[in-house]
């Protein structure tokens, strides 16, 4: 079974920017999809996120996983931990490396977000045959410089949009997305 599972940023949810028409995408090519409303998902927390996606039925193995926002940073968490089998594709859109995006946001909303002692990202690596970072050259949240130490740190691919802010309620539909996920069907 083809299967993709799509992760929501923070206070979003899965019926919200482009994951609506991204989802119809992926089940237009045969593809069952989980995008799951992540719990308590203003603060994102890693640790509750990895034991959600993971306590269910769901079975990650050669799934394409694509996040946005905080949700970019939970596939990173997702393909760190030791109950992530092999995935086909992560794609990572509006990620950001570390720390409080940037703007104003509640004091300690994602000190849980990022591992303490940092992404191990050969493992990261280890357990996806191909890693995309989908960024905006403009992104007023989350530095370009960050994504580009991401992908460098990843071997990923990065595909930078010039105007595309946080790439997120301004594209009810996102083809730079699904161009990117087309070839690995």
């Amino acid at each position: 079974m083809k299967r993709a599972v799509i992760l929501h940023g923070t206070d979003g949810g899965p019926d919200l920017i482009w994951i609506p028409w991204l989802k119809q995408q992926f089940e237009a090519a045969g593809y069952e999809v989980w995008a799951p409303l992540l719990p308590e998902n203003h603060t994102p927390n890693r640790e509750r996120y990895n034991d959600f996606l993971f306590g269910g039925e769901w079975d990650f193995t050669d799934n394409i996983v694509v996040g946005h926002s905080s949700g970019a940073v939970s596939v990173l968490n997702v393909l760190m931990d030791e109950r992530c089998p092999k995935i086909k594709l992560g794609v990572l859109v509006s990620a950001w490396a570390h720390g409080e995006p940037v703007g104003e946001w509640d004091p300690g909303q994602f000190d849980t977000l990022f591992p303490a002692e940092g992404f191990n990202f050969e493992h990261i690596r280890k357990n996806a045959e191909q890693l995309v970072l989908l960024h905006s050259a403009d992104d007023p949240y989350c530095p370009l410089e960050q994504a580009k130490y991401l992908a460098t740190e990843l071997a990923a691919q990065l595909i930078i949009l010039p105007h595309a802010g946080h790439i997120g309620h301004q594209f009810p539909k996102l083809h730079e997305l699904w161009e990117i996920i087309r070839p690995t069907l």
